[in-house]
Formats: C-alpha cells, structure tokens, sequence
C-alpha cells in the first residue's frame, strides 16, 4: 500500500484533507485528544497556504458556517469565566482559527471514502478502549485514555455519534461494498454502541431519541422498500446491546428513576440528576429576569451563589459554572440572542447537508454509486448538528475542547467532501449548493 494509494491523487492540499478527514474519526476517541490530529494537520495546511486560499472563491452555505463560527466565537469570549484569565481565550481561539481551516479545506474536495474507512477504525476502537477499560482495567465507567481523567459523558456521547454517522453511511452504500466490508462495518457500529453503553453517558440514549424521527424520515423516503428491514436489524442490534449490558442498563435506570423521586418529593439535588432539574430550574426562573441579554458569565456566577445563600436554591449547584443543558445554559448567560447563536449553530450544518430534493435530483444522470456516495455523505453530515442538539439537552457539550473540536472539524471535513462531489458530478458544486 503507497502513499498514493492511501491519499489519492495531488495537488497537496487534496492530500491534506484527505488525512484529516480519515484520522478526524478514526482518532477521536482512540488516543488521548484524537480528534486534535486531524485538525492540527488542517491548520498546518490553511498556515501554509495563506497566500492561496483566501482568494478562493467559497459558497454562501460555507461563508453562513464561517459567519456563525465567529459569532460563537465573540460570544465565548463575551461568556469565558472571569477566573479563567488567559484561559478564557482558549474556546474562542479554536472558532477563529476554525474559520481558517474551513475556507482552507472547503474547496478542496477530498474523497469521500476516507470518511467511511475512518468511521470503521473510530467505532472499532472506540469499542475496544471501552472494553478494555471496564474488562480489564475495571474502571467503573469507559471514558477513553487516560483512564480516569477524561470526560466519560463526553467521551460516550462523541462514541455514540461516531456509531450513527457509519451506520446510515453503511445502510446508503450497502448494495455497493462486498459482504466483508458490510460485516465490518456492522460490528464497528455494535463496538461504538457498546462503548456508548459502557461509559454510562444517559444522555445519549435522548439524544439518539429525539434524532429518531428525523432519521426515520430520511429511511422513509431514500428506503422505502427496505424500511422494516432496517428497523428490525436496528431492533435486532439493540437487542443485543441490550442483553450484553442488561446488568448496567438496569442499574443506570433505576437510579435514575431514584433520583427524580427523591428530587420530585424531598426536592434533594445532590445527586446526577437532581443537581441537573435544580440548575435547570434555577436558569429558568433566573434567566427570565433578563431574557433579552442574560446576565453574563459574571453575574450569573455572582447570583447563584447569592440566591443559594438565601436559600432559595440547593447548594450543589455551586459546584459548576454550567447548567448541564446548552440552550439554558446560553439563556441565563447571554439571553435569546445567545439561543439564537446556538440554535443557528446547529442549523446551519443541518441546512448544508439535508439532502434536499433539488440537491439529489442534481445526481439524477449518475451511476448508483455517486447517487449512494452523496447521499451517505450528507446523511452523516445530518447527524452531526441533530445529536448534537440531543447532547446538549443533558451537556454544556460546546464548553468542553472535545465538543468543540470534532464538531467544527466534522463539519468542515464532511462539507469539504460533499463539495467536491458536487463540483464533479453535479456541475459546479455551488449550484448544488444553493439548492
């Protein structure tokens, strides 16, 4: 196997991208801070052609994501933690130069294959980090390398999306890899699902709900005939999950369960989820005081530990700086113009990749394949923004460097590759586009 093989054709640029979109998934949660490789290795591309690609020409869907990437980015800056103090310049460092790599990568086109073989060894060794961590290690939870000191929610929920997004890749490119290649695919999905399971993450199985209807639709109309097929394997595999973990998932469940009661009677939040309802309600009922801007990191931080003092709030919601949900999170903090920001922020990804009509109707004349290789590419470019609205329902997910990280670079990468499918099979891929 040659370097030309693995990488496909020049000019280097192409080559860039094609490694970052294949080492994006395939790292992300294998070694420490995985999904940083791919994205040094954009950014070492966009700093070594600066002279080039800021006089490419970009489309409109690409300059909205680079639009609302800097307006996450300001809003960061407004929000970071005043004890932060330097600190408080990392999140907003990474949109700014995001937006480099994305005017870099954009116009590139790498193929898409990458992606599939690099959501393949992701699950794969998703799967196998958690299985090791709990059977051999006996960690109480998976959470990725180093045992003990990573973000087991994060970590699950980026293992579950990585699950899904090569599961409608497999399901849209079936009928064009041999028997092997689906098999393999098949168990790297079951691996990642496990390695969802394993690190204990809850919020994971809501967002995969609330995604349900969506992807449903989607099966619905690109698989009709095949539609319960699909189901029952679904059904078949989480049977399998299900009866492989039964001793977790009963645990999980039931202490769940535990815990909303005794919030729900006793309103007692020193526990997973009783802390989660207590910042909840305090952002709510807070938040309404100032719904137009929010209170600022500042004061937000300043009233809760006044209105904890006075009684009116538990103590344990002291012991974070977040409240466990984005949108209230952003609405406490900067008000609806912040949940604008973020619910933009996940709409636009969705509006580059739902593959409407008009944008698969430009692939009427081509091989089964290109039409099933498009397709797959936005399927899982859909996944990204709609799970990722599903993880912030019970996660500050966009605080952490890694919700940060892999979903720009997912993003960026994906988009890139959808891109240049459209500049060659669908004429000029801004046409497509615009769709």
């Amino acid at each position: 196997m040659t370097l030309e093989n693995l990488l496909g054709p020049g000019p280097w640029p192409r080559r860039v991208a094609t490694a970052a979109l294949f080492l994006l998934p395939a790292l992300a949660l294998t070694v420490q801070s995985g999904y940083s490789y791919g994205a040094v290795l954009l950014l070492v591309g966009a700093l070594c052609s600066a002279h080039r690609w800021p006089r490419l020409p970009q489309d409109r869907w690409t300059w909205s994501f680079a639009a609302i990437m800097l307006g996450m980015g300001i809003l960061w800056l407004v929000l970071a933690n005043p004890l932060e103090g330097l600190g408080g310049w990392d999140r907003p460092s990474k949109f700014a130069l995001g937006i480099a790599c994305l005017l870099f990568v954009s116009p590139v086109g790498p193929p898409p294959r990458a992606q599939f073989w690099g959501l393949v060894a992701g699950c794969a060794g998703a799967g196998a980090v958690a299985l090791w961590q709990v059977y051999v290690e006996g960690a109480p939870r998976a959470s990725g390398f180093p045992t003990g000191r990573t973000n087991a929610i994060q970590w699950g929920n980026l293992a579950l999306l990585l699950g899904t997004m090569l599961a409608v890749q497999t399901i849209a490119l079936r009928e064009h890899l041999n028997r092997r290649d689906v098999a393999l695919a098949c168990i790297a999905v079951l691996l990642a699902f496990n390695a969802s399971v394993l690190s204990q993450s809850r919020g994971g199985w809501l967002a995969l709900l609330l995604a349900a209807p969506w992807g449903l639709y989607l099966l619905w109309r690109f698989f009709c005939r095949e539609l319960w097929r699909t189901l029952a394997g679904a059904a078949i595999a989480l049977l399998v999950l299900g009866a492989a973990n039964h001793a977790v998932l009963a645990e999980r469940w039931d202490i769940m369960e535990q815990e909303v009661l005794i919030y729900g009677t006793e309103r007692a939040a020193d526990t997973s989820v009783g802390q989660r309802l207590e910042h909840w309600r305090f952002a709510w009922e807070v938040g309404l005081e100032k719904p137009l801007l929010g209170w600022g990191m500042r004061g937000y931080l300043a009233e809760k530990e006044k209105r904890v003092a006075a009684g009116q709030y538990e103590p344990s919601i002291l012991e974070y700086i977040y409240t466990h949900n984005e949108p209230l999170d952003m609405f406490i903090k900067a008000g609806l113009v912040g949940v604008l920001l973020l619910l933009l922020f996940y709409a636009v990804p969705l509006g580059m990749f739902w593959p409407t009509r008009a944008r698969m109707a430009a692939y009427a004349g081509q091989a089964a394949e290109v039409r099933a290789q498009v397709l797959a590419l936005r399927m899982a470019g859909v996944c990204i923004p709609l799970l990722y609205a599903g993880f912030g329902m019970t996660q500050v997910f966009f605080a952490h460097n890694s919700g940060i990280m892999f979903y720009l670079f997912m993003v960026m990468t994906t988009w890139s590759a959808v891109r240049g499918m459209d500049a060659l099979y669908a004429g000029k891929g801004s046409a497509a586009a615009a769709a």
